[in-house]
Protein backbone atom coordinates (compact mmCIF):
# COMPACT_ATOMS: atom_id res chain seq x y z
CA UNK A 1 0.00 0.00 0.00
CA UNK A 2 1.29 3.17 -0.92
CA UNK A 3 -0.94 6.00 0.84
CA UNK A 4 1.46 9.00 -0.47
CA UNK A 5 0.82 10.81 3.17
CA UNK A 6 2.85 13.68 1.74
CA UNK A 7 2.92 13.33 -2.12
CA UNK A 8 -0.26 13.86 -2.57
CA UNK A 9 -2.84 14.03 0.44
CA UNK A 10 -0.69 16.81 2.37
CA UNK A 11 -1.25 19.34 -0.47
CA UNK A 12 -4.76 17.52 -1.18
CA UNK A 13 -5.30 18.34 2.77
CA UNK A 14 -4.24 22.03 1.73
CA UNK A 15 -6.99 22.81 -0.73
CA UNK A 16 -9.67 21.00 1.39
CA UNK A 17 -9.05 23.48 4.15
CA UNK A 18 -8.20 26.26 1.87
CA UNK A 19 -11.89 25.79 0.39
CA UNK A 20 -13.35 25.42 3.90
CA UNK A 21 -11.44 28.55 5.00
CA UNK A 22 -12.83 30.74 2.48
CA UNK A 23 -16.10 29.31 2.56
CA UNK A 24 -17.06 30.08 5.91
CA UNK A 25 -14.46 33.28 6.71
CA UNK A 26 -17.98 35.32 6.50
CA UNK A 27 -16.11 38.00 3.91
CA UNK A 28 -17.54 37.94 0.10
CA UNK A 29 -14.47 37.87 -1.76
CA UNK A 30 -13.97 40.29 -4.30
CA UNK A 31 -12.58 37.33 -6.37
CA UNK A 32 -13.75 33.62 -7.58
CA UNK A 33 -11.67 30.85 -6.54
CA UNK A 34 -11.72 27.83 -7.74
CA UNK A 35 -10.11 24.78 -5.31
CA UNK A 36 -8.64 22.02 -7.78
CA UNK A 37 -6.38 18.58 -7.52
CA UNK A 38 -5.30 17.12 -10.47
CA UNK A 39 -4.16 13.67 -11.28
CA UNK A 40 -1.15 12.21 -12.90
CA UNK A 41 1.23 14.37 -12.47
CA UNK A 42 4.33 12.23 -12.18
CA UNK A 43 3.17 10.73 -15.21
CA UNK A 44 3.88 14.39 -16.75
CA UNK A 45 0.99 16.65 -15.57
CA UNK A 46 -1.91 14.80 -17.30
CA UNK A 47 -4.38 16.10 -15.21
CA UNK A 48 -3.60 20.37 -15.00
CA UNK A 49 -2.31 20.00 -18.48
CA UNK A 50 -6.22 18.49 -19.86
CA UNK A 51 -7.36 21.04 -17.23
CA UNK A 52 -5.73 24.09 -19.20
CA UNK A 53 -6.21 22.88 -22.23
CA UNK A 54 -10.13 22.24 -21.80
CA UNK A 55 -10.47 24.33 -19.31
CA UNK A 56 -14.22 25.03 -17.57
CA UNK A 57 -13.50 29.10 -17.51
CA UNK A 58 -11.76 31.55 -19.81
CA UNK A 59 -7.83 31.07 -18.38
CA UNK A 60 -7.69 34.99 -19.24
CA UNK A 61 -9.48 35.65 -16.22
CA UNK A 62 -7.04 33.77 -13.69
CA UNK A 63 -5.20 36.15 -11.86
CA UNK A 64 -2.89 33.67 -10.30
CA UNK A 65 -2.57 30.02 -9.56
CA UNK A 66 -1.27 28.31 -6.46
CA UNK A 67 0.04 24.75 -6.04
CA UNK A 68 0.77 22.44 -2.82
CA UNK A 69 2.38 20.07 -3.72
CA UNK A 70 4.17 18.15 -0.38
CA UNK A 71 3.42 20.96 2.42
CA UNK A 72 3.62 17.73 5.04
CA UNK A 73 6.76 17.53 6.23
CA UNK A 74 7.81 20.60 7.43
CA UNK A 75 11.47 20.14 9.11
CA UNK A 76 12.68 21.92 12.28
CA UNK A 77 13.97 24.61 10.77
CA UNK A 78 10.50 25.09 9.47
CA UNK A 79 12.08 25.54 5.86
CA UNK A 80 9.46 25.40 3.18
CA UNK A 81 10.36 26.48 -0.59
CA UNK A 82 7.75 28.71 -2.62
CA UNK A 83 8.57 28.47 -6.23
CA UNK A 84 7.41 30.74 -8.56
CA UNK A 85 7.83 34.54 -7.55
CA UNK A 86 8.92 36.03 -10.53
CA UNK A 87 5.91 34.97 -12.42
CA UNK A 88 4.25 38.26 -10.86
CA UNK A 89 5.78 41.56 -10.05
CA UNK A 90 3.86 41.63 -6.81
CA UNK A 91 4.45 38.27 -5.63
CA UNK A 92 7.99 39.32 -3.74
CA UNK A 93 7.25 42.56 -2.63
CA UNK A 94 4.23 40.88 -1.26
CA UNK A 95 5.82 37.93 0.95
CA UNK A 96 8.55 40.57 2.51
CA UNK A 97 5.54 42.47 3.84
CA UNK A 98 4.07 39.35 5.79
CA UNK A 99 5.50 38.15 8.83
CA UNK A 100 5.86 34.53 9.57
CA UNK A 101 7.53 32.00 11.47
CA UNK A 102 8.26 30.15 8.58
CA UNK A 103 11.92 29.97 6.78
CA UNK A 104 10.90 30.95 3.26
CA UNK A 105 13.14 30.26 0.60
CA UNK A 106 11.93 31.93 -2.66
CA UNK A 107 12.74 30.91 -6.27
CA UNK A 108 11.38 32.58 -8.92
CA UNK A 109 11.32 30.02 -11.72
CA UNK A 110 7.44 29.24 -12.77
CA UNK A 111 8.09 25.62 -14.42
CA UNK A 112 9.08 22.97 -12.02
CA UNK A 113 8.14 19.17 -11.78
CA UNK A 114 4.49 19.84 -10.97
CA UNK A 115 1.51 21.05 -11.24
CA UNK A 116 1.72 24.99 -11.38
CA UNK A 117 4.34 24.43 -14.58
CA UNK A 118 0.56 23.73 -17.08
CA UNK A 119 -0.55 27.17 -15.69
CA UNK A 120 2.38 29.08 -15.97
CA UNK A 121 2.63 27.80 -19.79
CA UNK A 122 -0.66 29.44 -20.36
CA UNK A 123 0.83 32.70 -19.13
CA UNK A 124 -0.47 32.30 -15.45
CA UNK A 125 1.18 33.99 -12.33
CA UNK A 126 2.14 30.34 -9.83
CA UNK A 127 2.95 30.08 -6.48
CA UNK A 128 4.12 26.60 -5.42
CA UNK A 129 4.46 25.54 -1.91
CA UNK A 130 7.14 22.51 -1.42
CA UNK A 131 8.82 21.46 1.99
CA UNK A 132 11.24 19.57 0.34
CA UNK A 133 12.53 16.16 -0.56
CA UNK A 134 13.00 13.36 1.67
CA UNK A 135 13.83 9.59 1.62
CA UNK A 136 10.04 8.12 1.57
CA UNK A 137 9.52 10.13 -1.52
CA UNK A 138 7.21 7.29 -4.18
CA UNK A 139 7.77 4.90 -1.48
CA UNK A 140 5.38 3.21 0.34
CA UNK A 141 6.79 4.94 3.78
CA UNK A 142 5.44 7.78 3.11
CA UNK A 143 2.93 6.92 5.70
CA UNK A 144 1.01 9.69 8.02
CA UNK A 145 2.61 9.24 11.15
CA UNK A 146 5.73 11.41 9.35
CA UNK A 147 3.27 14.35 8.67
CA UNK A 148 3.80 17.27 10.41
CA UNK A 149 0.23 18.29 10.95
CA UNK A 150 1.20 21.77 12.91
CA UNK A 151 3.52 22.52 9.85
CA UNK A 152 0.90 22.16 7.38
CA UNK A 153 -1.82 23.90 9.44
CA UNK A 154 1.13 26.81 9.73
CA UNK A 155 1.56 26.54 5.77
CA UNK A 156 -2.03 26.95 5.14
CA UNK A 157 -2.79 29.75 6.98
CA UNK A 158 0.38 31.70 5.58
CA UNK A 159 -1.17 30.80 2.41
CA UNK A 160 -4.31 31.82 2.98
CA UNK A 161 -2.96 35.35 4.21
CA UNK A 162 -1.13 35.61 0.57
CA UNK A 163 -4.49 35.15 -1.34
CA UNK A 164 -6.21 37.36 1.10
CA UNK A 165 -3.52 39.89 0.32
CA UNK A 166 -3.56 39.42 -3.31
CA UNK A 167 -7.54 39.25 -3.25
CA UNK A 168 -8.66 42.98 -4.22
CA UNK A 169 -5.68 43.33 -7.05
CA UNK A 170 -7.64 42.35 -9.44
CA UNK A 171 -5.99 40.25 -12.84
CA UNK A 172 -2.13 40.01 -11.58
CA UNK A 173 0.29 41.07 -14.25
CA UNK A 174 2.37 37.83 -15.58
CA UNK A 175 6.09 37.76 -15.82
CA UNK A 176 8.23 35.11 -18.21
CA UNK A 177 11.13 33.44 -15.93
Amino acid sequence: IHNGADDNASGTSGVIELARYFAENGVKEANNFLFLCFSGEELGLIGSKRYTEYPTIDLTKVSFMVNMDMIGRLNAEKKIVIGGVGTAPDFVPLFKSITTGLCIKLDSAGVGPSDHTSFYLKNIPVLFFFTGQHSDYHKPSDDEEKINYDGMFRITRYIESLITSLNDDGKLPFTKT
